[in-house]
């Protein structure tokens, strides 16, 4: 809401349950109770200012009353004006510089040729008529009432404001081009005090002009004052040291909606600046920039603004993922408590069809929420949206379900991770060059967060409550790009270390039970993976691709303990499985999901992290988990398992790598490894040899991500790697075996 943006958090705590492979650090997790249920480090801000730009300008003729007036009855928290100076040095409310755009000065004065306002008189400029223009540009909106509608002074603007705002409404000035009018700071601050507003605490000032600003802060050192900035002026320039430098003189900052992403939101915030983007006029970007913490927004919909805050709303997208020939989940997270309904159908106007499912939003979830859609047709496209009861914006998305069973359809899906690391942060590129491939589903295949990385949603890290995790999961989806992603198609998520610590093994780190329960929080996960917190499953694309998506993280063995027969990763129920879906799989492709690599030696030395044990960098090293993988790649060569793939990323490189491990001179499987999407940045080294691996490709500092197909039709499988354009760096085919 407008005024507590975000429901208080009640003390809870959190268990796993017994048949867990963490039940034994299941204890409570102590949660401290925060203004906004948001990590006490980067909270959302709980009472964000409606500025309405221009007036209600999205209603009425922008700078005149009545668009003035409009903005008062939406409840705007301040109305905008800009400041231009006529010729005989008075100041008026107007954005260009120039009179024809905004009034009919052609028609009155047309014998004059450039229009500019400094040209003209005051008394020239009353003539004109402010509000027909308005009718003409945009019909389905024209009132009689805007036909000969004035331009206001200044003064005459904020006594307007003033009377009709009963002292709730505050102001907000803008010196336009004060290059162009020598002495407007000096008369913007006469008019103030000539009418007593000058000490108002609900007064601002702004300027994309820093000499103003520094002129106007002179004269009167109380008013607030707002630093605007495009994206030029911020081109090249460390974001922490200009906030700090302006801090000096500077309120706030009022950048274009397209500079606001976490690092500016951390400059300025630790600053002590507000940050007030302009100008946001869909619902869509006024949730996003809402979601990064902003103070306030510029609209020319001031209604749209203060209802969408006014009530709980869907605050970080949507998202669908697990998706089966009849099933999907559906996620989405509330601002507050609320109930959030889906609708689901064929229909994109859901007019037809349609399905509707239910789920509360509340606080031990941090306001997220997840239901199962049972009883889909295979094959099929379908349309979603969520809302929370009470507000009609909605986060809209859709997915495909897979084939009906024993069917040969041709797929693409993407896959990626290594996100949000090592103060790497969002916005990242790739996942809007994943988007436009329109792939059947997207992988995302570990490293989501790094919830022990510097970031401004945690940036004293590690996390530590379930409250920074949370706000790591916020924080990646600030990004458009990814938002529209998960929304655009079903996801797959898989966790690795990062979602708790790096290089973790599961029953032995304690913070395991509160980074996995930040996990299934926030992804749309289905109950048979979460129950348990197994996290492994299989997924089918008709009779082209069986996907077995592993939890190698729930049950491994310390990485520090030497390998052997007692050594696991998977735990011997999952290796058990994974043979069994192996064997049993008569699809095209066998694609597993595995968040480590086979060959390429991870961790440090004497606890790698793979599984490689890196002999081949250091002999005396006896770690890693190769005794049970050889189990794996002998069950595979042993059964005569074809057109096997795992698929990874963890890192940091592209590389795709096939495997000859009884040495016969035939591929027994292929690795495919992609990554980071928006992680630190590194090359490939030297492969363990083991299991007999020859590099097809391998090339590291770039953000990139993967994209593989497969058409059974003739009998191909292609990987491609991309870079975060888009651009494609590597492509390759495999011809499947029958």
């Amino acid at each position: 809401m407008k005024k507590s943006l975000l429901a208080g958090l009640a003390c809870l705590s959190i268990s796993v349950s017994a048949a867990a492979p963490y039940a034994v650090l299941a204890k409570p997790i102590e949660i401290s109770a925060t203004d906004n249920g948001q990590s006490t480090l980067k909270p959302l801000n709980s009472d964000a200012a409606v500025i309405a730009h221009r007036g209600a300008s999205g209603y009425g003729p922008e700078h005149t009353l009545a668009a003035y007036k409009q903005a008062i009855t939406m409840k705007a928290d301040y109305v905008e004006f800009d400041l231009q100076m006529t010729k005989d040095g008075q100041l008026i409310a107007m954005h260009d510089e120039t009179l024809n755009r905004t009034t009919n000065v052609k028609e009155v004065f047309p014998d004059r040729t450039s229009w500019r306002v400094k040209d003209f008189t005051l008394d020239e400029i009353k003539r004109l008529d402010a509000g027909s223009w308005f009718n003409k540009a945009y019909p389905e909106r024209a009132k009689q009432a805007y036909i000969g509608q004035k331009v206001p002074t200044l003064e005459e603007a904020i006594q307007f404001v003033k009377k009709h705002g009963n002292g709730k409404v505050g102001l907000y000035m803008e010196t336009k081009a004060p290059n162009v009018y020598p002495g407007m700071e000096e008369k913007v601050i006469d008019i103030l005090k000539k009418t007593n507003v000058l000490d108002e605490k609900k007064l601002f000032l702004e300027s994309f002009s820093e000499d103003s600003l520094r002129k106007v802060h002179e004269l009167a050192p109380n008013v607030k004052l707002i630093q605007l900035y495009n994206a030029k002026m911020l081109n090249g320039k460390d974001v922490f040291q200009e906030m700090k430098r302006i801090s000096d003189y500077a309120a706030g900052v009022g950048p274009s909606k397209e500079l606001v992403v976490p690092k500016l939101m951390q400059a300025a915030h630790e600053n002590k600046l507000l940050v007030h983007p302009w100008t946001v006029n869909s619902q869509d970007d006024m949730v996003s920039l809402t979601s990064l913490g902003v103070d306030g927004q510029f609209t020319n919909y001031p209604d749209q603004y203060e209802n969408l805050l006014d009530k709980p709303f869907i605050s970080h997208g949507a998202a669908s993922g697990d998706v089966t020939d009849s099933s999907a989940v559906l996620w989405t997270r509330a601002s507050e408590k609320a109930n959030v309904q889906f609708e689901i159908s064929t229909d994109s106007t859901f007019k037809h069809n349609t399905i509707v499912k239910t789920s509360k939003a509340d606080a031990k979830n941090d306001f997220t929420v997840k239901v199962k859609v049972d009883g889909l047709k295979p094959d099929t496209k379908y349309y979603y949206r969520a809302h929370a009861v009470s507000s009609k914006y909605s986060a809209n998305g859709s997915f495909k379900t897979a084939p009906e069973e024993n069917s040969l359809k041709p797929l693409t899906m993407v896959w990626g991770g290594d996100t949000g690391g090592h103060g790497v942060i969002p916005p990242y590129k790739s996942f809007e060059a994943m988007s436009a491939l329109n792939p059947d589903f997207f992988l995302f295949s570990g490293d989501t967060i790094y919830a022990d990385s510097p970031t401004p949603a945690v940036p004293n890290p590690p996390s530590q409550k379930v409250e920074d995790f949370w706000a790591k999961y916020k924080e990646i989806r600030t990004d458009k790009g990814f938002r529209s992603l998960l929304q655009k198609t079903g996801t797959y998520a898989i966790w690795d270390d990062h979602e708790v610590t790096n290089d973790f093994s599961g029953p032995s780190q304690p913070l395991t039970p509160t980074g996995l329960r930040a996990f299934e929080n926030y992804w749309p996960i289905s109950d048979e993976r979460s129950d348990a917190d197994k996290l492994y499953h299989k997924y089918s694309w008709g009779n082209t691709m069986d996907m077995v998506i592993l939890n190698n993280r729930g049950y491994r063995s310390p990485n520090t303990q030497a390998d052997g027969p007692n050594k696991t990763m998977l735990g011997n129920e999952q290796v058990e499985w994974l043979k069994q879906q192996l064997l049993e799989s008569d699809a095209k492709v066998k694609l597993v999901a595995s968040s480590v690599p086979i060959s390429i030696p991870t961790g440090k030395a004497l606890a790698r992290d793979g599984w490689a044990n890196g002999n081949n960098v250091n002999p005396n090293d006896p770690t890693g988990f190769e005794t049970e993988f050889k189990e794996i790649s002998d069950f595979i060569v042993k059964n005569k398992i074809k057109n096997v793939f795992f698929v990874t990323t963890d890192v940091h490189f592209a590389e795709v790598i096939k495997y000859d491990a009884n040495q016969d001179g035939k591929t027994d499987y292929n690795e495919l490894i992609s990554g980071p999407i928006g992680a630190v940045k590194i090359n490939p080294g030297t492969l363990d040899p083991t299991f007999g691996p020859e590099k097809l490709y391998a090339e590291g500092n770039f953000f990139n991500f993967g994209v593989f197909r497969i058409d059974p039709a003739t009998q191909k499988a292609t990987v491609e790697i991309k870079d975060e354009n888009g651009k494609a760096h590597f492509t390759h085919t495999f011809q499947l075996e029958d």
